[in-house]
């Protein structure tokens, strides 16, 4: 009896936490952060413009080796950051699914920002970095689009899933 009450009480004690704590913002707490600037990248959802790459591809088994990755598209967006275009220039970490992949790398085309690090499946969202490692923005990619869906059968194949592959995304930037 007594394994099964302690298991009960953690969830009480997290349960009675959260409370406090919805009570506490709704009361006036720490505000949530909100964008300085919003920039779509690669499009919209309806019309993605952006393209991206793996090489070698991602399939249902973990890769063995991290892969090669690209991605580029339009910015825009009523911030002057937010035009030209940008492009992520990285890996997709070894052990990556096309399930569940992580990846970092190296941002070109949008000032302040350096580098990238993300970890997702259809909605793959990565955290944005400055040159001293400061958390500077998110970017929230959506990779699920008309063009791909005919492409997610590459991942039962021993080349696996190698694009080029459309998106579109949301960047939020924090200064």
């Amino acid at each position: 009896m007594q394994m099964i009450g302690q298991p009960l009480k953690q969830l009480a004690a997290i349960g009675l936490m959260s409370a406090v704590l919805a009570i506490a913002m709704a009361a006036g707490g720490a505000p949530l952060a909100r964008a300085a600037a919003t920039c779509t990248w690669a499009g919209t959802p309806d019309a993605p413009t952006g393209w991206f790459t793996v090489n070698p591809g991602t399939t249902a088994l973990p890769m063995p080796e991290p892969g090669k990755f690209v991605a580029t598209g339009p910015l825009a967006g009523d911030d002057p950051r937010c035009q030209g275009e940008m492009k992520f220039v990285g890996q997709v970490d070894a052990g990556s699914t096309c399930a569940l992949a992580s990846f970092e790398g190296v941002v070109k085309g949008l000032p302040g920002v350096a580098r990238f690090w993300g970890k997702g499946n259809l909605l793959v969202p990565s955290n944005l970095y400055d040159d001293a490692g400061k958390l500077v923005g998110v970017e929230n990619a959506n990779i699920m689009t008309q063009y791909n869906s005919s492409q997610t059968e590459a991942c039962t194949t021993p080349e696996g899933f190698t694009g080029p592959a459309s998106f579109s995304s949301l960047v939020e930037l924090y200064k």
